[in-house]
């Protein structure tokens, strides 16, 4: 009997112009048999989600980034992503089924998954993929070694599970907590915090996901590793390290185009915010300058 994974390599063994895997769990020996699967030369793009709680939970690992990168193949991250999707030119595979060898029954008990055949030309397949794309951040080699890093420093917490909720951050998240300094204090109990400002506060640390019990060096850590996985963060750092500097009308078109609304989230206060937050959990990488509003690169000493 031939098992999901067999009939997903397959499809992707017939492809002639593009490939598209979309996964939110993806294990290295899953990925690698379905990409000797995929004939050379095919352009293939895979999106996937590096939540620091599923690395620790062992759902998915760092090692599709350098499998990724010796086959030219393009990978996306998004911090939301809940969907198992495998598009071959004109067909894909919806359903279940991660990249992993228990979901695609390549190991021993295996899942009871499923992936049914779609048109990948109807409205809502093209739609999803529009949607997709526009909320994906490109995955970037510091962002593995900083991830990578991490896990180095962080034990296996028994607390964290595959099922384990622990935040999402919308494609559209935009920080509020002006202070980020107090962040530890009120994710480590200290309550001499204003009422108001706790609101929002435990409102961006739910979004962040981050896990009990960890010291300040790896609270801000992790912080770090996540919230450069967003398309704000990921996309001001990007107008920096090319430009040199992030400025508030930089900021206003980055903000429209990722959807925010501007008269809620004003590009001035967000800049402000966002220098605050840059200084102060990536302070090696970027300064702010004293004349005006923006953000610079910090110069390497």
């Amino acid at each position: 009997m031939k098992t999901l994974g067999d009939e997903l390599s397959s499809l992707l063994n017939g492809a002639q112009q593009n490939v598209l895997i979309v996964a939110p769990f993806i294990r290295s020996e899953a990925f690698s048999r379905l990409l000797d699967s995929i004939p050379i030369g095919t352009k293939t793009t895979v999106v996937t989600r590096w939540r620091l709680a599923d690395l620790l939970a062992g759902t998915s690992d760092l090692g599709i980034y350098d499998l990724a990168e010796s086959r030219s193949i393009q990978l996306y991250l998004r911090h939301d992503l809940h969907a198992k999707f495998f598009a071959v030119d004109d067909m894909c595979l919806v359903g279940s089924a991660n990249v992993t060898l228990t979901a695609l029954g390549w190991k021993t008990p295996a899942n009871l998954e499923l992936l049914t055949p779609v048109v990948r030309t109807i409205d809502q397949i093209v739609e999803f993929e529009e949607t997709l794309l526009a909320g994906a951040v490109l995955a970037t080699e510091e962002q593995r070694k900083r991830l990578k890093g991490l896990l180095e420093k962080l034990p296996r917490l028994p607390s964290i599970t595959p099922e384990t909720d622990m935040g999402i951050l919308p494609p559209n998240w935009v920080p509020r907590v002006k202070n980020p300094e107090e962040l530890y204090l009120m994710y480590s109990g200290n309550d001499d915090i204003s009422r108001s400002a706790q609101r929002i506060m435990r409102n961006d640390l739910a979004q962040i996901g981050v896990v009990p019990g960890m010291d300040e060096e790896s609270f801000r850590a992790w912080v770090a590793a996540t919230i450069t996985q967003t398309p704000l963060i990921s996309q001001v750092i990007q107008h920096i390290n090319k430009q040199g500097q992030v400025t508030e009308n930089m900021l206003e078109n980055l903000l429209i185009k990722i959807g925010v609304n501007i008269e809620e989230h004003k590009p001035r206060d967000v800049l402000e915010i966002l220098e605050r937050w840059l200084t102060y959990f990536l302070p090696t990488q970027y300064q702010t300058t004293q004349d005006s509003i923006k953000l610079i690169k910090a110069k390497k000493i």
